[in-house]
C-alpha cells in the first residue's frame, strides 16, 4: 500500500475514533471537507503544516499518523479503525483498568486462536 493510502487510512481512523465527522475535522484544521476527503482516500498527502494541525485537533502524537502495526502497510482500514477504538479507550482508563483490559484482550485473542468465545467458531 502507497504511504499517502495508509496514511489517509490513519487519518481515517483517528476521527473516527475521536467520533468526529469530515467537517467537524476539516473545521479544526482550517480545511476545507474535499481536503480531508482527499486525505483519506489517499489522493493526496498533508503538509506538515496541515499534519502539526491534525496532531492537535486529534490530540495524537505525529507517529500515529505513520504506526501501520507490526506487520507492515498490510492493515485494512476496517481492522485499522477497530484498533484504533481499542487504543483511544485504553488511554481514558487509569492504571488498573488498563491491566483488566489487556488481560481480557489476551484471555479473548486465545480463545479465538483456539475456535473458542466470541465469533471464534
Amino acid at each position: 500500500m502507497e504511504l499517502k493510502k495508509a496514511v489517509g487510512l490513519r487519518i481515517r481512523a483517528l476521527r473516527r475514533g475521536k467520533g468526529l465527522t469530515q467537517q467537524k475535522l476539516a473545521e479544526r484544521v482550517e480545511r476545507s471537507v474535499e481536503a480531508i476527503r482527499a486525505f483519506e482516500r489517499g489522493a493526496s498527502a498533508p503538509s506538515f503544516e496541515t499534519l502539526e494541525r491534525l496532531t492537535r485537533a486529534l490530540e495524537v502524537p505525529t507517529r500515529d499518523f505513520f504506526d501501520f502495526g507490526s506487520d507492515g502497510d498490510d492493515i485494512q482500514g476496517d481492522r485499522l479503525g477497530s484498533m484504533d477504538t481499542v487504543l483511544n479507550a485504553a488511554r481514558r482508563l487509569d492504571d488498573d483498568g488498563l491491566e483488566l483490559a489487556a488481560t481480557m484482550l489476551e484471555t479473548l485473542a486465545e480463545q479465538r486462536q483456539r475456535g473458542e468465545g466470541p465469533g471464534g467458531g
